[in-house]
């Protein structure tokens, strides 16, 4: 069993965000759901976009922190764009985090204070290959960081961002049905 922060991306803590987390409690994981905004939810990315920019990381990532308090297991973050960066930062300053999961982009390692890829950490990576939202070299810094076999990292076609989120125009069915087959089959494997 795994202790999973899940995080939302800046559209905030949407339906497929708690789909998701339900999903994982049903596979026996120990799962909680921050919410970084309190309360506020977006259909629009620029106006989520836009809450995310006028919030602190550090706060978010604070706020991520406090929830694994209540749970049990091991510590595994998974995050969604904005909620990648929180799970990235998490798993890299946790030492004993097991495991990360990042869909929709990762941030360059060299942004993260003190960040270390620990002993027994292995990850997934998921991004739509030509999402504007994603800079190649800062995905790459991330890939580069993990030691071999620690780190599956999947590619998706497309440009879309949220191609995850049936709230999000960029919404593809059948990614986002094999993004969640992989990232349940990873936890499964926990």
């Amino acid at each position: 069993m795994a202790a999973i922060i899940l995080v939302h991306s800046a559209l905030g803590l949407t339906d497929t965000v708690l789909r998701w987390a339900d999903e994982m409690r049903d596979e026996g994981h120990d799962v909680a759901t921050p919410d970084l905004y309190g309360g506020d939810v977006y259909t629009d990315l620029a106006e989520g976009v836009e809450r995310a920019d006028s919030g602190e990381m550090a706060a978010y990532v604070s706020i991520a922190r406090d929830e694994l308090q209540g749970l049990e297991g091991m510590p595994v973050y998974v995050g969604f764009s904005l909620g990648a960066a929180v799970a990235q930062i998490l798993a890299l300053t946790d030492p004993a985090a097991r495991g990360v999961v990042l869909m929709h982009g990762a941030l360059p390692p060299s942004s993260i204070l003190d960040a270390a890829w620990g002993e027994r950490l292995i990850g997934q990576l998921h991004y739509a290959v030509d999402d504007p939202w994603c800079e190649p070299e800062e995905v790459q810094a991330f890939v580069r960081m993990a030691p071999d076999d620690a780190l599956e990292e999947f590619k998706y076609d497309g440009a879309g961002h949220l191609f995850g989120f049936e709230e999000s125009p960029d919404y593809d069915s059948y990614q986002a049905a094999l993004m969640h087959e992989r990232v349940l089959a990873f936890l499964a494997s926990m």
